[in-house]
């Protein structure tokens, strides 16, 4: 049987897979944008949490969020958001509070695409958790 090999492009891609992050210019200078890890989940599991169920509340049990939705949760909870996102890149909220418009649109949008999956992960499992607990609760009915 043929062994494959792997050129270190390859290589890279899987890593992006396993730790996607993204670098970009922020303000002059070059942030890094990386997804939550395990240690994060831990240590920021309440805000974790607390985000993931404005999103499941906002969902109505539709299993859909639109991006006027979305943009109005993080409107809303901007304290919440700055916070998580400060996590992901390792700067103080208010680095993040003094960009420009343009900069903070461009961390906001990189963020949601390097953690979406981390949050949608969030999301189904407290979706899930909800369902097990509204069967138990129709059983003991």
């Amino acid at each position: 049987m043929a062994e494959k090999v792997t050129t270190k492009n390859e290589e890279l891609n899987d890593l992006e897979v396993l730790i996607p992050s993204r670098e970009i210019t922020l303000a002059g200078e070059i942030i890094t944008v990386r997804e939550y890890s395990f240690k994060d989940a831990l240590t920021i599991g309440r805000e974790i949490d607390r985000f993931a169920a404005l999103i499941v509340n906002e969902m109505n049990d539709t299993n859909k969020i639109t991006i006027e939705q979305a943009d109005i949760l993080i409107m809303n909870n901007l304290e919440l958001v700055y916070s998580l996102i400060s996590t992901s890149i390792q700067k103080p909220i208010t680095w993040i509070e003094a960009l420009s418009y343009e900069d903070g649109l461009q961390l906001l949008d990189w963020w949601w695409v390097v953690n979406s999956g981390f949050f949608m992960n969030a999301v189904t499992r407290k979706i899930i958790r909800q369902n097990a607990a509204k069967q138990v609760n129709q059983a003991n009915q």
